[in-house]
């Protein structure tokens, strides 16, 4: 009797520590409707997150691998405007460092990254205008969603300016680079859509 309750607490306490574990993460999932790509960031994790989306997200194509033909730019006014801000100071400081400051003015709204706080256990929904130029190829398109940990190492801009707004004081909140990707999102571009 007594080995039988042993194992009944072990295997509640291993179950309770394996949902645990399971749920107590960042992901993101994707959403697609007829004009936005939606990117649906849950934040089910115990404490206040803050994290960069892109302000543009490409998608390429999966038979000649061109990227630059589709693609989605972000629309939505949720953006963290304080830490929007810091951020942004910290892009025209490296601009300036680098004496690259003629990139200041042609900065493009698809352009750098957006700031947004997501409070504990909820979740957010980030729009995004979906763009197919006139002369894409007729494909299945994948989106493409590179990991900052990636931009961090082999961009040199985002590598700093990224990596020092990630070391800032957030508050009660802290920073994740990244998410968890749940899924991948397929959208295909016909003949009606392109030039061809």
């Amino acid at each position: 009797m007594r080995s039988r309750i042993i194992l009944l607490v072990f295997s509640f306490f291993f179950l309770f520590s394996c949902k645990k574990k399971k749920t107590h993460t960042f992901n993101l999932s994707y959403i697609k409707d007829n004009k936005n790509i939606v990117l649906n960031f849950d934040n089910n994790t115990n404490t206040d997150i803050v994290f960069l989306a892109p302000n543009m997200i490409g998608f390429e194509s999966e038979k000649n691998k061109d990227s630059q033909n589709v693609y989605a730019i972000v629309n939505t006014k949720k953006q963290n405007k304080y830490y929007q801000e810091i951020l942004d100071s910290l892009y025209i400081k490296t601009l300036i460092n680098e004496n690259m400051q003629v990139l200041i003015d042609l900065k493009r709204p698809s352009d750098g990254h957006s700031v947004f706080y997501l409070k504990k256990d909820s979740s957010l929904k980030i729009f995004y205008d979906l763009n197919i130029l006139r002369t894409a190829i007729p494909s299945k398109y994948k989106q493409i969603y590179y990991p900052y940990k990636r931009g961090i190492e082999e961009n040199y801009l985002e590598r700093d300016y990224i990596s020092k707004f990630s070391k800032l004081n957030f508050g009660k909140a802290r920073f994740i680079l990244q998410p968890v990707i749940k899924d991948s999102l397929f959208i295909t571009i016909s003949e009606k859509d392109t030039n061809y």
